[in-house]
């Protein structure tokens, strides 16, 4: 795997890991609306484990696929609400527990 960079004119910038010219590996992702990610990534997806912060500043801290929340993770808000559980294609699933 090679190490590289990307910019967009909008401001959106990719650093990390790349193979046969794709984001694979690890890597750090930053959205114009300051929207940023930090974790796997395979042919140019979110996947694998890693760390979403929304622009407003909720945080998902936990296993992607093909851009999609989808395995365990810990969803927090800034009014501190918590989630910590199952999730599947970007929405909670099975077993969770959720505290406010």
């Amino acid at each position: 795997m090679k190490l590289g960079k990307e910019t967009w004119p909008d401001g959106a910038c990719y650093e990390g890991e790349y193979k046969q010219g794709k984001k694979c590996g690890f890597g750090k992702f930053k959205w114009a609306d300051g929207s940023e990610y930090e974790g796997d990534f395979y042919d140019n997806h979110i996947h694998g484990k890693g760390t979403y912060i929304w622009s407003d500043k909720r945080v998902y801290k936990g296993d992607w696929k093909n851009n999609k929340m989808d395995g365990e993770g810990e969803f927090l808000w800034p009014d501190r609400r918590r989630y910590y559980g199952g999730y599947k294609d970007d929405k909670k699933e099975g077993y969770g527990i959720f505290e406010w």
